[in-house]
């Protein structure tokens, strides 16, 4: 038994594999956990194993791009937007924001905004409270403060590290919609002009890379307000900017925020996506 799991490990990954043989449904069916793969709506539906239920998630068509009905697309939506703006866990979070990632449903923007604004794990009477406790300390205390080691609630919210993971996870699933609405969202976070979160540096660069994948002239100009404003004092946020304004104009400038404000101002074509060819030529040719 342990040599055929062996053997599906070669082909599917050891990491996957270990994931299978620790399962507890393995352990209760291993042929049908190894050869046989359950539909991802009914684990979805009547499993809470996390595991099982990201692995659900991870697996997950569409079911009005794959002969579902209605009811079937609005559950999923309903599963996905629910998972990824609610559970206590990061993982589920991420793999139900990849799904959402993936369908074609205008419905599923929305969702995975608002999960990039919950994406810190607090609810709403969590971060009304956090608000009331903050006025009560003094001013000049402020982030000054240790917390109490031993407060009776107990720790509310997912560490900082999660929030940029969940969030970057979003940024790269609405990168792929390559919808205006997506386009203006990723600005906002690209500038720094979203108003409800103080995004982390690696979440800027993230939506920062996210536009230069996005063929919309507005990707063009908030990219270039970027290279403007941040290009001196960032040089990671520069680059990526830069790297998205050539890849989206095909002009061959310099990371130099005026002259890319002046392309701006003098009006640009925004290039079709290049073919793969072109795309591995362009790699081993100046």
């Amino acid at each position: 038994m342990l040599g055929l799991v062996a053997a599906t490990g070669a082909v599917n990954g050891c990491a996957s594999t270990w994931d299978t043989i620790t399962d507890r449904d393995f352990r209760k069916a291993p042929f049908t956990r190894t050869f046989g793969t359950e539909d991802p709506m009914t684990v979805l539906r009547t499993k809470i194993d996390g595991d099982a239920r990201a692995r659900a998630m991870r697996t997950l068509k569409e079911p009005a791009a794959h002969r579902g009905t209605p009811a079937e697309q609005d559950e999923a939506l309903q599963i996905l937007g629910h998972a990824a703006t609610t559970n206590p866990s990061p993982v589920i979070r991420a793999a139900a924001v990849d799904a959402l990632g993936r369908f074609k449903d205008a419905r599923a923007l929305p969702l995975l905004i608002a999960a990039y604004h919950k994406a810190d794990g607090l609810d709403d009477k969590a971060k009304s409270a956090a608000g009331r406790d903050a006025e009560l300390v003094p001013v000049a205390a402020r982030g000054v403060a240790a917390p109490d080691p031993f407060a009776l609630t107990g720790p509310t919210g997912f560490p900082p590290e999660f929030v940029v993971g969940v969030r970057s996870r979003v940024i790269a699933a609405l990168a792929k919609t390559d919808k205006p609405e997506a386009v203006k969202f990723l600005a906002q976070v690209a500038t720094g002009k979203n108003q409800s979160e103080s995004d982390d540096q690696k979440v800027r660069v993230a939506a920062v890379r996210g536009l230069g994948q996005m063929r919309h002239k507005e990707a063009v100009v908030a990219l270039a307000q970027v290279l403007k404003t941040d290009g001196k004092r960032d040089i990671l946020l520069s680059d990526t900017a830069h790297e998205g304004l050539v890849e989206l104009t095909g002009k061959k400038l310099p990371a130099d925020g005026d002259k890319w404000a002046e392309v701006i101002q003098a009006g640009f074509v925004v290039q079709p996506e290049p073919s793969g060819f072109r795309r591995v030529l362009g790699s081993i040719t100046p």
